[in-house]
């Protein structure tokens, strides 16, 4: 049972989570509206941690408090803790797998030992509304824990390292995802469930739920103002950003502009869809191509610029060479139309950033020429 300054500090903290919460949910509306499969996963875990918040505070609140039913709500209110307490990372993990890679199916096929897990615990927590197994009210409705609730903590951390492991998987293959960092959300959250696990009456779990989810939406928020909706790049507003930052800094850097060569032509021939997955797959194999450092940005329509930090001229000749290698891979199985491109490079050290573009523009378009001139020959 705790004290009345314990109580009324968790009231204060729950407090605090359910504004939190409320002022997200205000601001998230519209994404939320968007029904999308980690629209609606986002959605979850607001609502479920504005409910923890609630019944964190209901369930110190009436902890010895013996009235007509106390006993039972006791236990609904500690069921729901740990139920939600254990879906949270596992939704988490699903939200930052479709935020990563998009693919619905993934979930159902990759993440199955984790559902049928979290299907068992929960199962247990059913079961202890007759059986204490994970905790006990007592006849003076007071909680206490029992020996397998510590297995729901081990099971949240595997979660959390569980999607931490994702993202660094994805990082690996795709580059880091300069705008989300599941770590700045993952660490107070961690360390909340940490402190309240070892000290009870400290009500800290749910108020850093609530903080993680704020800063996880701050950070989907910079990462849609700078990320192509289309083919999922750097779009040009960050490019600008990125341009500013490094010449400011005084920092060598290759670039070069490149285009898909008859792009019009597939748009005209299989429609603007198909032109859209044209898009699509020559940003996969702009990605595939990266050797270290590289950053992808869509420039304008069928425009791509790369760029490179490094004191080389000639510092992406690597990505060249990988790129018409995957590219001519590509086109051995393209069922429709091959794809290729045309490409201008620069160098910037201490010049002037409009200069740095037209060059690559320039010699872009050389090679789009030279392009055009062979088609023509061979027609």
């Amino acid at each position: 049972m705790v004290n009345i300054l314990n109580l009324q500090s968790i009231f204060l903290a729950n407090g605090v989570g359910i504004f939190l919460l409320l002022v997200l949910r205000y601001v998230s509306i519209a994404r939320i509206q968007r029904a999308r499969p980690e629209d609606r996963i986002f959605a979850f875990m607001v609502f479920g941690v504005m409910i923890g918040c609630l019944f964190e505070a209901f369930s110190y609140a009436i902890d010895g408090k013996l009235f007509t039913g106390s006993i039972l709500l006791n236990y609904i209110a500690n069921t729901y803790l740990f139920t939600i307490n254990l879906l949270l990372p596992l939704a988490l993990l699903f939200y930052v797998d479709l935020g990563l890679y998009g693919d619905p199916k993934r979930l159902r096929e990759l993440y199955k030992p984790q559902k049928i897990t979290a299907g068992i615990m929960i199962s247990l927590t059913v079961l202890n509304l007759f059986v204490p197994v994970i905790y006990r009210i007592s006849e003076q409705n007071l909680y206490s824990r029992m020996p397998l609730s510590y297995l729901f903590y081990v099971l949240i951390i595997y979660y959390c390292f569980t999607a931490l492991y994702v993202t660094k998987q994805y990082e690996k293959a795709n580059g880091t995802r300069s705008f989300f960092s599941i770590r700045m959300f993952l660490f107070p959250i961690l360390l909340g469930t940490t402190l309240q696990f070892i000290f009870y009456g400290l009500s800290l779990a749910w108020l850093s739920a609530s903080i993680g989810l704020v800063g996880l939406y701050m950070m989907q928020q910079n990462e849609m103002a700078y990320i192509d909706p289309l083919v999922d790049t750097y779009n040009r507003q960050y490019l600008n950003n990125i341009l500013s930052a490094w010449s400011a800094r005084g920092y060598s850097f290759a670039g070069m502009m490149l285009d898909i060569d008859h792009f019009k032509q597939i748009n005209d021939t299989y429609g603007h869809t198909e032109g859209d997955s044209a898009l699509k797959t020559a940003t996969d194999l702009l990605k595939t191509a990266r050797t270290g450092n590289e950053l992808v940005f869509r420039f304008a329509g069928d425009e791509f610029i790369i760029l490179k930090l490094t004191s080389d001229k000639e510092g992406l000749q690597d990505y060249i060479q990988k790129l018409n290698q995957i590219t001519l891979e590509h086109n051995q199985t393209a069922p429709l139309y091959p794809l290729s491109f045309s490409y201008g490079t620069s160098f910037f050290q201490n010049g002037e950033i409009d200069a740095f573009i037209k060059e690559m523009d320039s010699r872009m378009y050389q090679m789009k020429e030279k392009h055009h001139a062979e088609q023509i020959a061979t027609a």
